[in-house]
């Protein structure tokens, strides 16, 4: 095989071997220009046709070629299974320009997909928000990319944010490249409403109390236009009304242990989910209402419940809120999850129908394209399908989950009464992962809720899964710490991840497999390695279709052009051409 030096034949040689050697060189030069040329080109500009010349032509399921506009809501590409599209155990390299606009109205979805989730092998490109437990998404964008053969790590216990505090809040956020976590409650008020920033293996820094206020800790947090928002809390419903603490505030964090005060949305002692919603700040409170917050410490409310409403989500251009059922005006309502569309709010109806009373909604998220919903006291996952739910099933004993996320192409769900981590597997099969409940709490035993635990928040930060656990009320008083108060990761597949904010405008995105590592590149820059691994152990054939714009996360919203797909690993400086094309080229 030729070395890409050009052929000189030696002045020694005769006709004969000079012509042999004329006749070899096509073959060579053929051989090198396969193997260095695409096995897949898209240029999304006005068709989709697969121009490598492989033939991988692509079928249009609604997306706007003339400008490579991808709706979020059902439009993608569709290329038919063939092996030569199968990487298998070598090396590969996914190279796409992708624009996003601002504000975010939308969950941001997938770019590239080849993933069979059945098998749980292939692999995922997709673009994503960051968020856990109660919060919608924020106004950043990160990057995933991702490789399976149905691998399952082991977990890692990641420490205690908090040395006295058995809650770890609803609140798993990452933030301009690190992962940050707040608490609820601790042995003195000096301990309670902290927020702190995980800085590797089970240690923690402290990034102050969040106000001065009496409240008893931080709940949610986001990211919203470029700064880390945090809310007070005092989360102990049995005894909230009780105990005399302060009206909850929101915060914006300034560094190091500095909040500044963005003031009180109501009169509320409990301030449940933060979303970032076409470039406004939305909070919901235990005063049934949504407040949006019009700068300095001004919050005015934009929508009223029958009850308390805890999760919010953004997807196809809507702000979602998941609202607990009850006795309203003397006649029992079931929960409900309404949509915001900026001006008025529509309910899309109770996730779960059953005969008996659905009362509470804790978890929304995105699945596949579709709104998924956790409830109270069934258990269970709806999934909302062309204007109807469909049961997802209920996971193992549960009676409630707090926290959903999709990580590496699958959907997990944290939940209580053991403090336990699923993975959905389709139609109304779901995977227990592991159990953290205490012994208080074992399998089979009778239940004290007292002492039960919860998962109560899921986020994706470095290539993993991280779970943080707490208590049944959030008090100190009410169950011992054990693993109640600390932070889990787990690793399935192998993936890798750009935890700081893509930006909106045009991005290049390149993703590879080289060798046992995993890269992703960011405008022709290396921005994140995976941690090494057995390439053999992740052979990525599969039946499955490559999908563009769709894949397990959601549908992309936003401009997608130039991919192309390699059955080897591109190097920096093909990269960084690849890159260096202009935004305005695309336009």
């Amino acid at each position: 095989m030729s070395d890409g030096r050009p052929f000189h034949a030696p002045r020694s040689l005769t006709r004969r071997q000079l012509f042999r050697a004329a006749a070899l060189l096509p073959v060579a030069v053929r051989a090198q220009t396969r193997e260095s040329k695409p096995v897949g080109y898209w240029p999304l500009r006005g068709d989709a046709r697969d121009h490598s010349g492989q033939e991988n032509h692509a079928v249009n399921h609604g997306v706007n070629l003339e400008t490579g506009q991808f709706d979020g809501r059902g439009s993608y590409l569709e290329v038919p299974a063939r092996p030569v599209l199968d990487p298998r155990t070598g090396d590969f390299s996914i190279s796409s320009w992708v624009y996003t606009e601002a504000p975010v109205l939308d969950t941001l979805g997938d770019v590239v997909s080849k993933f069979d989730p059945a098998a749980r092998r292939g692999f995922t490109l997709s673009l994503y928000s960051t968020s856990g437990g109660y919060n919608g998404q924020g106004s950043d964008r990160h990057v995933a990319f991702g490789v399976d053969n149905a691998r399952t790590g082991e977990w890692e216990d990641c420490g205690r944010p908090s040395p006295t505090s058995s809650y770890v809040s609803n609140s798993l956020t990452v933030y301009d490249g690190s992962l940050y976590a707040a608490t609820t409650d601790g042995a003195t008020e000096r301990d309670w409403s902290h927020v702190y920033r995980y800085v590797g293996s089970a240690r923690w820094e402290d990034c102050g109390r969040v106000g001065a206020l009496k409240t008893r800790g931080v709940g949610p947090m986001i990211v919203h236009e470029s700064s880390l928002f945090a809310a007070n809390w005092s989360y102990d419903w049995t005894r909230v009304s009780k105990e005399a603490l302060d009206t909850c505030h929101v915060y914006r964090y300034r560094g190091g242990q500095e909040w500044e005060d963005c003031g009180a949305p109501g009169r509320c002692r409990r301030l449940f989910g933060l979303a970032s919603y076409n470039g406004n700040l939305y909070v919901l409170g235990d005063d049934n209402q949504c407040h949006v917050w019009e700068g300095g410490q001004s919050w005015r409310p934009c929508g009223s419940f029958p009850s308390l409403v805890h999760p919010m989500l953004v997807h196809d251009g809507m702000l979602h809120v998941g609202a607990f059922g009850g006795n309203v005006g003397g006649a029992f309502r079931q929960a409900q999850v309404y949509a915001f569309d900026g001006a008025k709010w529509t309910s899309l109806g109770c996730p779960i129908q059953m005969p008996e009373r659905e009362d509470q909604i804790h978890a929304l998220m995105v699945y596949r394209g579709k709104l998924h919903a956790t409830t109270w006291p069934t258990g269970k996952v709806g999934a909302h399908d062309n204007g109807q739910w469909v049961d997802c099933g209920r996971l193992g004993d549960s009676t409630e989950s707090n926290a959903l996320v999709v990580y590496n192409g699958k959907l997990y769900a944290g939940t209580i009464p053991g403090a336990e981590v699923f993975r959905f597997e389709g139609e109304q099969s779901w995977t227990r992962l592991r159990r953290f409940s205490s012994p208080e709490v074992a399998e089979g035993a009778p239940l004290k809720n007292i002492r039960w635990g919860r998962v109560t928040s899921l986020t994706v930060h470095s290539g993993k899964l991280f779970a943080g656990i707490g208590g049944y009320t959030s008090a100190l008083a009410d169950a011992p710490a054990n693993t109640r108060g600390n932070v889990f990761s787990f690793q399935a597949g192998q993936c890798v991840c750009y935890d700081r904010d893509l930006g909106a405008g045009w991005k290049h995105l390149a993703a590879l497999r080289r060798g046992g590592r995993l890269e992703l590149y960011i405008d022709g820059k290396l921005q994140a390695t995976s941690q090494p691994f057995t390439a053999g152990d992740y052979d990525l054939s599969t039946t499955a279709p490559l999908k563009i714009g769709f894949g397990e996360f959601d549908y992309f919203s936003g401009r997608i052009r130039e991919v192309r797909l390699y059955h080897r690993a591109l190097s920096g400086s093909e990269i960084a051409k690849l890159a260096s094309r202009a935004g305005g080229d695309f336009r």
